[in-house]
């Protein structure tokens, strides 16, 4: 196992932090894990990067098809049922990775949506037994976490009139 620490400048200009150097380094190995810590120096917002990962392993694929070593065992954990709140957590996701000028792993992966979407956490301490969830993470996501998952399960729906009935 290898480790290998980035740090990553905030792009004013693209309001993004510019991760190609990571995604570039990353590409021919296995990514073991990825830790990400925030922090502002002189006014300025820098992520840093800490990637664990193997070296050896096959090339990533031209872009287009698939990866052929891709994990998506974590689609096993979710029915039919589940799709509609997965998709809304990572609509979440991706729309607050746009915010933080992030990739959206770094807020959470497939897997922990997944992992959130089966245990319907009603509380940052269910949250934080999801493995990757630590206390900055709830911290900076667990609020909004819980809304998303208690918003689209609510415990009893409203029973709603019939078409053309007014209620009243």
């Amino acid at each position: 196992m290898h480790v290998r620490v980035f740090t990553l400048r905030f792009d004013p200009v693209t309001e993004r932090f510019d991760d190609s150097a990571v995604v570039g380094f990353l590409a021919d190995k296995e990514v073991l894990a990825i830790r990400d810590h925030f922090f502002v120096r002189d006014g300025v917002p820098y992520l840093t990067l800490v990637a664990r990962y193997r070296t050896g392993v096959a090339p990533a694929p031209a872009a287009g098809r698939p990866a052929a070593n891709r994990d998506d065992s974590w689609r096993e954990l979710l029915t039919d049922a589940d799709w509609p709140l997965f998709d809304t957590l990572r609509a979440w996701r991706g729309e607050r990775a746009k915010q933080e000028g992030v990739p959206p792993y770094v807020i959470c992966n497939n897997r922990q949506l997944a992992e959130i979407v089966k245990a319907r956490p009603l509380t940052l301490a269910a949250l934080g037994r999801i493995e990757g969830f630590g206390e900055a993470k709830l911290k900076k996501y667990g609020p909004d976490l819980l809304a998303l998952v208690t918003g689209a399960t609510p415990p009893h729906p409203a029973p709603q009139p019939e078409p053309g009935h007014a209620e009243r």
